[in-house]
């Protein structure tokens, strides 16, 4: 489902991962261990296609990543987002981005699936800029399980969440077993959840 190769990434002339060689299978639930700065959220990106390798090649589910056949695939979840309009509720956001994937008829009705599943419907009714950093994430969670992606990406999902949302975002996990899951994390409960880690920046 998810091959790296050689794949690194640098800033500034500072290297921030790799070399590194990545097989991830399809189903399979993959957490991404590391201190800060070990280059988690940076595989992340380079996974979805938001960010390019300085060398080495990823291809998800056959395609490069990056390409339209590749995020098709992929619902991703990043770490202190920034990507919603500000100005509209969380539904209309999720809406507007669904429709990129399904069409608007669909996406309606896998909205309101998604916010029924995590019991996001009154946090969904306000617009963003009158949102918490936990509410944001929670809709940018829904937003990464949306149509039921094969693959997808989570950044440091449960962060900002109280113990009732992390049961909901299992439970919905849980539910997608058919889902490729890469999920960088700090929490050992998160890490137990997974068949395998990937210890970043470890020697």
């Amino acid at each position: 489902m998810l091959d790296a190769s050689g794949l690194t990434r640098s800033f500034q002339r500072r290297d921030v991962l790799g070399p590194l060689d990545l097989q991830v299978q399809a189903g399979e639930r993959l957490a991404l261990t590391g201190a800060n700065g070990a280059g988690k959220s940076t595989l992340l990106r380079c996974i979805a296609g938001t960010l390019a390798p300085s060398s080495g090649t990823v291809t998800v589910a056959g395609h490069p990543a990056g390409s339209r056949a590749a995020k098709r695939c992929i619902g991703v979840s990043f770490a202190q987002e920034r990507s919603f309009y500000l100005r509209l509720t969380g539904a209309e956001n999720l809406t507007t981005f669904g429709s990129m994937r399904e069409g608007k008829a669909q996406a309606r009705a896998s909205v309101e699936e998604i916010l029924t599943e995590l019991e996001l419907h009154d946090v969904a009714a306000r617009r963003i800029d009158r949102c918490s950093s936990g509410m944001v994430q929670q809709l940018s969670i829904a937003r990464a399980l949306l149509g039921t992606p094969p693959i997808v990406l989570l950044d440091e999902p449960t962060r900002s969440l109280d113990t009732a949302a992390v049961d909901r975002l299992w439970a919905a996990l849980d539910r997608r077993r058919g889902a490729t899951v890469i999920i960088a994390t700090h929490r050992k409960e998160d890490v137990g959840r997974c068949e395998r880690q990937l210890a970043l920046g470890a020697s």
